[in-house]
Order: structure tokens, then sequence, then C-alpha cells
């Protein structure tokens, strides 16, 4: 599948997080193409490179994954991510927050990662 970005407006967001010689985020449109199992396909015009931590934002989702394979098409690079986990809404980041801060989270509010 081709998409053209002036026929389908970027649907979600790819942010790459600074290097340790590079503080700043970068943060790339691209088009949302689904999912495979538990893998995500999207589309940008950016090139990025397999084994890349990544985290792409679509609606009220963050997915969070490694760039498992990057393909150029039509000039654009099709990108194949393994998700390691997907946080949505509010429920989800409170959950996340209660890890990082080894606080307790209720039980409806506990995420599980999708690989292992």
């Amino acid at each position: 599948m081709t998409t053209c970005f002036s026929d389908n407006p970027p649907s979600a967001l790819i942010k790459i997080s600074g290097t340790p010689g590079k503080s700043a985020t970068s943060t790339i449109p691209c088009a949302f193409h689904g999912m495979q199992g538990k893998c995500l396909v999207v589309e940008t015009r950016e090139e990025l490179v397999p084994g890349m931590a990544i985290t792409v934002e679509c609606d009220d989702a963050l997915f969070l994954g490694e760039v498992v394979t990057a393909t150029s098409v039509a000039g654009n690079c099709r990108l194949e991510i393994k998700v390691e986990q997907i946080l949505t809404g509010l429920q989800s980041l409170m959950a996340l927050r209660a890890q990082l801060l080894n606080e307790r989270a209720p039980i409806a509010l506990a995420t599980a990662p999708l690989c292992k």
C-alpha cells in the first residue's frame, strides 16, 4: 500500500528521544497503517534504522517499541515496529506513573506488556 502525504495527512507522530550528545526529542509525522499481530506499521518521509527505540502517538494511544524493518516505498519509509507496550488513556498513564514511582496501583489500572 502506498501513501501520498498530500492526499492523506499524517495521522500519527513518531517521537525519538535524544541521545547522550543530543538532548532534544525529535518528532516525525507519519501515516498509521495499522497493526499486524504485535507489529505496528507506519509510513514516514524520514529514514529510520532498524534497532531504533521509538514511541508512536496515535489518537489516545502511545505505542512503545523498536523499529524492526525500514523499507523505501515510493519515496517514503515504511516502518514495521515491534510493539513492547501500548498505553491508552488516563488509566494506563496513572498505572505507569505508579510503577515508576514504586507506588501501589489499583488492580484495574495495571498495564500488561504485549511482548515477553
